[in-house]
């Protein structure tokens, strides 16, 4: 089998509207306050084993280790053992400052989230060595260059997020992770501004105190926010120098951050300056006294400048007790106006849009009987990268979604059309940040609520809402190689729309028979049922060409474009390749006359088709035309990604390198093959290993075979 049957196989594009969603969920509103506990062995989304409990924190917060059944990649997930709805909404709060936080070695990286159960769960970097805490509680730190290394690491990592304009609030040696060999690592970015702002109690009757609350840890705050006042990065200094205190105590011995200062001068005088201290473990030099007492110095302005200054400090320190230099390299810090910022366009991979969620919680406020502008307040910030915006807006959606939900359930059933749109959107942002279950679950409610209206209650004017339910329905379940399903899900959708355009004369609803016309062919496609699919992409031809062409509907062209470039690819797979090629520059000129005319949404799509093409031209034997057409899709994905932050668009951009990969193996230019190849496995490895999009790992196994088939084709020597 050569790599053009195994590997460059062309896309059809998907469907514009939406991602997962599987049948007949009964619509209903959560009940109780407790999440299902999960346990060692079990399976979660059927793609990831529980293998074991990592911990637990403040805020009824659970960590645990998980390891994905086809990559055997380990994670720390993180979730809540209740659905308060406080919580939950903080848990968001988390969540989007975390995924906006850069790669860096002394911050835990988050990889993704996921819906599991209508509860959001946080994938994180597995860390081996366990918290800082448990290093401390066996005596791992038993000589000083080992305290000053962990130190300064933990350091580098609170300078890090000071940089980037964060404040941790709970600095602690329980929210330190450690790699086996020594690497530590900042987690529980925010956490402690979540709590605050949920408004809980700092007393601490009956609770140990070190467990978070009030957002913080007693043990290790700072006066300042011991007295709830603003709070800026010298809190976490203070913090971390009572953490740094209790890595020579080997114990916390006081009762509250705000006494560190004594529990410093306690711990000084018991101890001397020379020897071991208790359970043999260093003594603190005088040199660390003075760096922990400016620590904790009671004004906060009175304290060290940044944590980046402690760092100079303790390796200089380190050189002087170790006898050498401190071996580790200090990482690159990245500032908070050094980041680019994007405008997140409400847009998915698909270029399908969602509304302003304050709208949506303004309408639900104003149901409930409540002030509309209550809104505002309750909406997070909708700041930093692309995906964070994102996620500001999902929390939205989850405060009107909560409200509507009671209403309903209390009786005002006349809010479900209200309720199924919001789901819809809903079900478009889990889609646009990868969280196919998430997305599942909003557009399956969806559904429930259109059948509910149509079959029961007989309301006809909603069966065109139930007919799109079924196609966003049918893309969920393709989408997971559900082929079987998401065949009958469009067919249902078929059975609604047919009689409604063909019999009752809806023209206005032709476009949603096309668009379901195009999906049921993408799955034919796939089944390599090539003859029916092109019989289908000529039924939404017919549809598209009328209205494009004959009723001057020019905001449907695209849907035009993307029948021309389906049905391009299914007479490539076909071998009829000059008909494929006139179809793709059918599209191309479709497609760039609107991306000239301003439709920047459709730079992805107009990509699509210049690849597709190019692979047609390469069946053909053109090299040159094919590689300025595979090169002119590669500078539209580069720029979306690279320039513009549409970090959703990265497996099209690999897929396009794979593309180039070919090409330039065809022309026998075997190093730039290779280097191409190599773009696109850096992309599919992370895609795959860190960000758990499983449905591309038969993509990145098929990458890395056509590598080695690369590196092993005899006419590479010859070309050296």
């Amino acid at each position: 089998m050569n790599w053009l049957d195994r590997f460059r196989r062309q896309r059809p594009e998907t469907d514009r509207r939406g991602s997962p969603t599987p049948i007949g969920t009964k619509l209903r509103v959560s009940e109780g306050n407790d999440s299902t506990i999960w346990t060692k062995g079990q399976s979660i989304l059927g793609e990831y084993t529980v293998e074991g409990v990592l911990g637990e924190g403040g805020m009824g917060t659970v960590y645990l280790l998980v390891r994905s059944h086809f990559t055997g990649q380990r994670f720390a997930v993180k979730r809540t053992k209740f659905r308060d709805e406080a919580i939950q909404r903080n848990f968001l709060r988390e969540l989007q400052l975390w995924l906006d936080l850069p790669e860096h070695p002394h911050l835990v990286a988050c990889r993704f989230f996921r819906t599991v159960e209508e509860e959001l769960a946080i994938f994180a970097e597995y860390v081996e060595g366990g918290p800082l805490t448990k290093w401390i509680a066996e005596r791992r730190l038993r000589e000083l260059p080992r305290i000053l290394d962990v130190a300064i690491q933990f350091a580098w990592g609170l300078h890090a997020l000071h940089e980037l304009g964060s404040v941790h609030q709970d600095v602690k040696p329980g929210n330190v992770l450690m790699t086996g060999d020594g690497v530590v690592k900042v987690s529980d970015f925010g956490l402690a501004r979540a709590r605050a702002a949920a408004g809980e109690s700092a007393g601490r009757t009956g609770q140990d105190i070190l467990l978070s609350c009030g957002g913080m840890t007693e043990a290790y705050c700072s006066p300042e926010q011991a007295a709830f006042q603003a709070l800026t990065r010298k809190a976490d200094i203070w913090s971390w120098g009572v953490s740094v205190l209790e890595m020579f105590t080997g114990s916390v011995t006081w009762t509250s951050g705000v006494v560190a200062d004594h529990a410093l001068g306690a711990y000084v005088n018991s101890c001397g300056t020379a020897g071991l201290g208790a359970d043999r473990l260093p003594l603190m030099p005088v040199e660390m006294v003075q760096v922990l007492r400016k620590c904790f110095r009671p004004e906060p302005q009175d304290r060290w400048g940044t944590m980046l200054e402690v760092a100079d400090v303790l390796r200089e320190m380190y050189r002087e007790y170790a006898g050498f230099e401190y071996p580790r390299k200090a990482p690159a810090f990245l500032r908070a106006s050094e980041r680019k910022v994007f405008v997140d366009e409400r847009r998915t991979v698909y270029g399908v849009t969602w509304d302003d969620p304050q709208r949506c919680l303004a309408a639900a406020l104003k149901a409930a009987g409540r002030d509309p502008t209550e809104a505002r307040a309750l909406m997070p910030p909708r700041e930093g990268s692309r995906r964070a915006q994102a996620v500001a807006d999902l929390a939205g959606y989850d405060a009107a979604q909560r409200i509507y939900e009671q209403l309903v359930t209390n009786g005002r059933e006349d809010l479900l059309p209200d309720l199924a749109s919001l789901c819809v959107y809903k079900a478009f942002i889990h889609t646009h940040l990868g969280d196919a279950p998430g997305a599942s679950a909003a557009f399956d409610r969806t559904v429930c609520i259109y059948e509910q209206l149509v079959n029961q209650e007989r309301r006809r004017e909603f069966v065109d809402h139930l007919a799109r339910a079924y196609i966003r329905k049918g893309v969920a379940l393709v989408s997971q190689t559900d082929l079987v399903a998401g065949t009958a899900a469009y067919d249902q959708a078929l059975r609604l729309l047919e009689p409604l355009v063909q019999q009752e004369g809806r023209s206005e609803l032709a476009n949603d028979l096309g668009m379901t016309y195009v999906n049921k062919a993408n799955v034919l496609f796939r089944r390599q049922d090539l003859a029916a699919a092109l019989k289908v992409y000529d039924q939404a031809l017919a549809i598209w060409e009328r209205l494009v062409n004959q009723e001057g509907r020019r905001d449907l062209a695209d849907a035009l474009a993307t029948v021309y470039t389906n049905k391009g690819a299914t007479l490539t797979r076909q071998g009829s390749h000059a008909q494929a090629r006139a179809a793709y520059d059918q599209a191309l000129a479709i497609r760039e006359r609107l991306v000239n005319e301003g439709r920047r949404e459709l730079a992805n799509s107009l990509a699509l088709t210049w690849t597709n093409k190019g692979i047609t031209l390469l069946s053909l034997g053109d090299l040159a035309e094919a590689l300025a057409a595979i090169d002119q899709a590669l500078a539209i994905r580069e720029r979306l990604v690279y320039q513009e932050g549409r970090s959703e668009l990265a497996a099209d951009l690999a897929k396009t390198y794979v593309s180039k990969a070919d090409a330039l193996r065809k022309r026998e230019d075997f190093a730039g093959a290779v280097a191409a190849q190599n773009q696109a496995l850096a992309i599919l490895n992370r895609l795959v290993n860190q960000e758990g999009r499983r449905e591309l790992h038969e993509e990145l196994a098929k990458a890395e075979s056509f590598k080695a088939e690369l590196l092993a084709d005899p006419r590479r020597g010859l070309r050296k």
